[in-house]
């Protein structure tokens, strides 16, 4: 299985993240990202956004019975 990570990227890059192809979710408690998608991809992703000049990071996807908020207050030792 490939290693999924999620993308972080800021509320007003939905249309730009969207126009790559990707699906966007928007979230209150944990803003708006790409989700599980492979690292391959979501590297190539973030160059392309840089490229545009919109920032975006890439963060471990969490587990699918635990919300990235219980993954922000509780990071690993």
């Amino acid at each position: 299985m490939s290693d999924l990570v999620d993308i972080a990227i800021p509320a007003n890059a939905r249309a730009a993240a969207e126009s790559l192809g990707l699906k966007v979710s928007h979230s209150v408690t944990s803003g708006t990202r790409v989700r599980r998608i492979p690292r391959e991809d979501a590297e190539i992703a973030v160059e392309y956004l840089r490229d545009w000049g919109i920032s975006g990071r890439i963060q471990e996807a969490a587990p699918p019975n635990e919300s990235a908020s219980e993954r922000d207050l509780n990071p690993p030792a």
